[in-house]
């Protein structure tokens, strides 16, 4: 085994809290020598998932029992009251949101995590929700594949129990590894993953036939939830924003220009919110859901336009890409004003794509900058004949 003496800069030795004779794991992954010393860390934070899941389990289990012998139930079905499904989705839910919330605050200090109080709330929220739509959505399948089937409240205790503590114990390793691309995922799952369900689950066939916005109003099934997919994913992009410029220094004194940018980006996400706000039901609140609608493309635009001195040094592809995503709505523009090509239902979900795709985009270049700036350093390897 080749030896050598490396020495390390201050900084870096700081914020991995280096002490003497440490050792640390290195490899290397496509030519990159990663640094690795918390494999420790990983095994102890394994083993509190796991103890954390073990006690909701048992605590769920016997809450579940619990409930089972006052309410005097012999056999529990998987749907409906007092079921399998519902006894599930209410305590893994309310478990599995509040065990994110302890693990996220007990870890907010580690290098990458969101710092800030009501920035953990926020994602806390985003995590609880995603969470419990998709054990519901996993409680589904299983109720469909045994459906009619009915047991005793010992063996659903046990089950429910089971249930309960799996989610806690994804719930708690989500939280201990929260990192920046793990929020702009849940961002991203939001959006969609409610439009998605808008879509499917609207009432109205036709829906498609008026506008993108027609799934809010009240003139479809269920419209609370495309409205609420927009005000949400509005708060969660908010609170990225508000980590990522916090971490850029980017205030009014410090770098006006990241300020200017972190100002225009932050009316977007309020826009984006507020067309959930004012829905598009006829009158007054149509006139004001278009005006806000003109408002969000307008902001992207400007944006897209000025990125080039907003931000410090943007890469040319990243410029290039924005202009052709810029070409993009323009050309969307005229194939529905001028030509009628495109219907307004398409304009709306072309523009919305485009928007949403460079709004991601940004914020990958933005995280991209506090990576160059905080997590470079260069290293003195020598070699010991």
């Amino acid at each position: 085994m080749a030896k050598a003496t490396i020495e390390l800069p201050d900084e870096f030795v700081r914020k991995l809290n280096l002490d003497q004779k440490q050792l640390i794991e290195m490899q290397i992954v496509d030519d990159q020598i990663i640094i690795d010393k918390n494999s420790e860390g990983i095994r102890q934070a394994n083993k509190i998932a796991f103890r954390w899941a073990m006690v909701t389990g048992i605590v769920s289990m016997l809450i579940a029992l619990i409930n089972f012998i006052m309410q005097r139930t012999t056999t529990v079905g998987m749907t409906g009251a007092n079921s399998l499904t519902q006894i599930t989705i209410y305590l893994g839910g309310s478990f599995g949101t509040l065990s994110f919330l302890v693990m996220a605050f007990k870890t907010r200090h580690q290098a990458g995590h969101i710092i800030r109080w009501y920035n953990i709330l926020m994602i806390t929220l985003a995590y609880g929700i995603l969470g419990t739509a998709v054990l519901a959505l996993i409680m589904w399948v299983i109720s469909s594949a045994f459906a009619g089937a009915r047991l005793d409240i010992y063996t659903m205790s046990l089950i429910i129990g089971a249930l309960v503590g799996t989610m806690n114990y994804i719930m708690v390793i989500s939280a201990q590894g929260l990192r920046f691309q793990q929020a702009v995922s849940v961002l991203i799952a939001t959006l969609f993953g409610g439009i998605i369900m808008s879509m499917a689950t609207n009432g109205s066939v036709g829906w498609w036939q008026y506008n993108f916005s027609y799934l809010g109003t009240d003139r479809v099934g269920n419209g609370w939830i495309f409205n609420f997919t927009l005000i949400f994913s509005a708060l969660i992009l908010l609170t990225i924003v508000d980590y990522l410029f916090s971490a850029l220094g980017a205030g009014i004194h410090k770098n006006r220009r990241l300020f200017i940018l972190r100002l225009l980006f932050s009316i977007t996400a309020i826009a984006v919110g507020l067309i959930g706000v004012f829905p598009n039901n006829p009158g007054w609140m149509h006139h004001v859901h278009d005006g806000i609608a003109q408002w969000l493309v307008m902001m992207v635009l400007v944006m897209i336009v000025a990125i080039r001195w907003l931000i410090p040094k943007p890469s040319w592809e990243f410029l290039v890409i924005s202009y052709v995503m810029a070409g993009g709505l323009a050309i969307s523009d005229i194939l529905f004003k001028k030509s009628g090509y495109l219907s307004l239902t398409a304009f709306e979900m072309v523009a919305f794509g485009f928007a949403f795709a460079w709004l991601i985009l940004l914020l990958q270049n933005l995280r991209n900058l506090i990576y160059d700036d905080d997590q470079k350093y260069v290293a003195k390897i020598e070699l010991i004949k």
